[in-house]
């Protein structure tokens, strides 16, 4: 990552910006979770060009089987064609603009609702009812728009808008390596449940922006004043919160008696895989936190997977309370507070040790923000492209 572009000004040379070094860093400023304009950037610069979940390999596993996901404001499909390959395209007819198909099942062909125009699997047309009858009409020119399409780990599916973004395994691949290390009988898991509700998405939908339910979700340094339940099952003396590249990790042994820890690791800018070591093995994956808006912030798609035979619905956190509401709480609280005129900035907290305290993932989150977006730091308001 290159370093941050802060022109000079009075406020940056009084150090209360985003600095590359997390021990000597202030936070993305108010106004780039406040302004609409930022939103905009968002959803071209990181949205449409990010890695997303959209589901298990097992529901795409035939030809013609299909799952529909979303990223804001844009849907997609993935299917599996009749040569087997794995595809993804705009969910969206190339005639008059009509979604195509809605949910999930199988389909050998993808019949347009409003004209009946028809597409294979391969995305290319096979029919558009009368139009026979129109000189010069081609075909070959109103295929399915493509999107990127990967699997990771023989069951995570993903999707990019992006065409010309780098394989997403060769950004995380050290991830899976490590999941498989934390997580019992890893290559066993299949999803059982989709969109399961846990506590960490109980409080979706909530009024903040996205990035500051991301900055909550990111740290720990908050856990003992906010979630009682939460602190009084994790040793917090031994909590770890690492930096890892794309991704980062927090790791908390609890006082369980089969040893247990608790796992949450992050891919940008809002993918998560949530553990609990010990006992029955449990990964919830998702698009944790999707904005509708610049205020608003709802789940994406996520799905609980277990050992195929393991439904017994035992919670990954015991105890532990209304977690998600809590946070509810606090990011809406943090929403309101972000536009106090008594509020400009915030000192990030660093622990060189990668303890409980630390804010490094926070730090990670706010400049490849602050790179993507192009924001001028030292500026009052959004002045990027």
């Amino acid at each position: 990552m290159s370093s941050l572009l802060v022109k000079d000004s009075p406020r940056a040379a009084g150090l209360r910006t985003l600095t590359d070094d997390p021990a000597q860093s202030y936070t993305l400023p108010a106004w780039a979770y406040l302004d609409p304009k930022v939103y905009e950037q968002e959803k071209r610069k990181v949205f449409y060009r990010s890695w997303q979940y959209a589901g298990w390999v097992g529901e795409v596993a035939e030809p013609g089987q299909y799952i529909t996901a979303s990223v804001i404001d844009q849907s997609v499909i993935i299917i599996r064609d009749a040569a087997g390959e794995l595809r993804g395209f705009h969910n969206v007819c190339q005639h008059r603009g009509h979604q195509l198909l809605t949910g999930c099942g199988r389909a050998n062909t993808i019949v347009c609702p409003y004209h009946a125009w028809v597409y294979r699997n391969d995305g290319t047309l096979r029919n558009a009812r009368g139009a026979d009858t129109a000189p010069g009409f081609e075909h070959e020119l109103f295929s399915l728009k493509p999107v990127n399409v990967e699997v990771v780990a023989d069951k995570f599916v993903f999707f990019n808008l992006d065409l010309d973004a780098p394989p997403f395994i060769d950004q995380i691949g050290d991830l899976i390596e490590d999941l498989r290390r934390e997580v019992p009988d890893f290559d066993q898991l299949q999803r059982v449940s989709a969109n399961e509700r846990s506590s960490d998405f109980a409080m979706f939908p909530l009024e903040a922006n996205w990035k500051i339910v991301m900055d909550n979700f990111l740290e720990c340094y908050h856990c003992q004043n906010a979630h009682r339940g939460l602190a009084s099952d994790v040793i917090m003396t031994d909590y770890q919160n690492t930096v890892h590249g794309l991704w980062s990790k927090q790791k908390g042994p609890t006082r369980a008696e089969d040893g247990a820890n608790i796992l949450f690791w992050t891919i940008f800018p809002n993918i998560t895989f949530v553990s609990r070591s010990g006992g029955r093995p449990r990964l919830i994956v998702g698009n944790f936190a999707v904005p509708d808006g610049p205020g608003r912030t709802v789940a994406g798609a996520h799905d609980l997977y277990r050992v195929p035979g393991d439904e017994d619905g035992v919670d990954l956190f015991p105890g532990w309370g209304p977690v998600g509401l809590e946070d509810k709480s606090i990011c809406e609280s943090v929403q309101r507070g972000l536009a106090s005129l008594g509020y400009d900035t915030g000192r990030l907290v660093y622990d060189p040790l990668h303890g409980q305290v630390t804010e490094e993932a926070v730090h990670d989150f706010h400049r490849r923000l602050a790179e993507l977006l192009e924001l001028d730091l030292s500026a009052a308001g959004p002045t990027g492209g």
